[in-house]
């Protein structure tokens, strides 16, 4: 319980303090993060023109405009592609575009080859969802660790030895753009000794949290593939589940099969980037946001001194869904927190988790907050 009187002077000190200067390193925080959500890396731009200037500025264009359609599909459900605004051009799209980069740079006296990286104005481009009503996400995952399991013909079920070109695949992989960040392990002597190929299967949970904490990652996915065939042609059955500190594994299953004239490493390669595509989309589905919807709770949490209280504001500030934090009361050992934001509880619920935070009632809290805010 938070009592409103006789707050000390050395907690007062911790308040101002976190309230003032705590909010430049919060706002780079929340800044950085924004910063990686919205750009977009890798755009092709190959135009041929009347001279390489005039193909060089179309390319520009034309980049800016495909990074724009790319970022929107990044951000929103798949649900609500077909409604998503066509993108601009002259002075409009300039608003919306921060800047951009040319990388891989190739020109002739009319050709122009490059790839591009466009870095969007977040509020720009949240305001432009909020005129067309469109739900997003305003905040990435925190990174997954993915444990690819190989049910070799021979060999069985295959998690660190060799071959596993399965597990390969996930390490040449670059999902530098996924809103799921994945990690793949070392595959060293510690990852032998803590998990084994039948108890990832098995989805023992206490060796996958111990994993998952080595790693830094919030959940894990044991991803198992097999070969198949589909119509005479190569194909995987993949089998995925994840497994998060608190609720129940969500499984799914896909085949990938081989298109004409796909090597089997390009085939293990798309399989691996539509899994992760599908991570991405059950992260969309579970956190995006309608425009507009803003809701308040009051939280208590525990505060034991300038550095807790410290990481806890940075921690919250990194949420995109979070909108503002009031500081309502402050005693010894105990804050209130108001926490503006959008989206439905369960969603702030999903993005706390993200940063190692749990909401839960409080049934000791009278006269004041019935919720309370700790550390995992």
């Amino acid at each position: 319980m938070v009592h409103r009187h006789r707050v000390s002077a050395h907690l007062v000190l911790i308040g101002l303090l976190a309230l003032g200067g705590l909010l430049a390193g919060a706002g780079t925080a929340a800044a950085q993060s924004a910063a990686r959500l919205y750009t977009v890396e890798g755009v092709p731009v190959d135009v041929t023109a009347g001279s390489a200037v005039a193909a060089r500025e179309q390319a520009y264009a034309e980049g800016q405009r495909a990074a724009f359609r790319m970022l929107l599909e990044k951000l929103t459900p798949e649900s609500v592609h077909g409604r998503l605004p066509a993108a601009p051009s002259g002075a409009a799209l300039d608003t919306l575009v921060q800047g951009f980069e040319v990388r891989d740079e190739r020109a002739s006296g009319v050709r122009y080859i490059a790839k591009m990286v466009v870095r969007f104005n977040p509020a720009e481009i949240q305001a432009l969802l909020a005129r067309a009503d469109l739900p997003s996400v305003t905040t990435p995952s925190q990174p997954v660790l993915v444990l690819p399991l190989w049910q070799s013909p021979d060999s069985g079920m295959l998690l660190w030895e060799d071959p596993n070109p399965w597990r390969e695949a996930w390490e040449r992989a670059s999902l530098g753009q996924a809103l799921v960040p994945v990690l793949v392990p070392l595959a060293d002597t510690a990852d032998l000794v803590g998990l084994s190929a039948e108890q990832a299967e098995a989805g023992d949970r206490e060796r996958l949290s111990a994993m998952a904490r080595r790693y830094g990652a919030v959940a894990n996915l044991v991803a198992i593939a097999s070969p198949a065939e589909s119509g005479g042609q190569q194909a995987l059955d993949i089998r995925f589940t994840r497994y998060d500190a608190a609720g129940e594994p969500e499984t799914r299953s896909e085949r990938v099969t081989a298109a004409s004239g796909e090597t089997g490493s390009e085939m293990f390669a798309r399989a691996v980037r539509q899994v992760s595509s599908r991570l991405d989309e059950a992260w969309k589905n579970a956190t995006a946001v309608r425009p507009g919807l803003e809701n308040r709770l009051a939280v208590v949490t525990a505060v034991s001194g300038l550095e807790q209280w410290t990481a806890l504001r940075r921690k919250l500030a990194e949420i995109g869904m979070i909108r503002r934090q009031d500081l309502v009361a402050l005693s010894r050992g105990e804050a209130e927190i108001v926490l503006w934001y959008a989206g439905q509880p369960e969603q702030l619920r999903v993005a706390l988790a993200q940063r190692g935070l749990s909401l839960a009632s409080d049934p000791l809290a009278a006269g004041g907050s019935a919720w309370r805010l700790s550390a995992q």
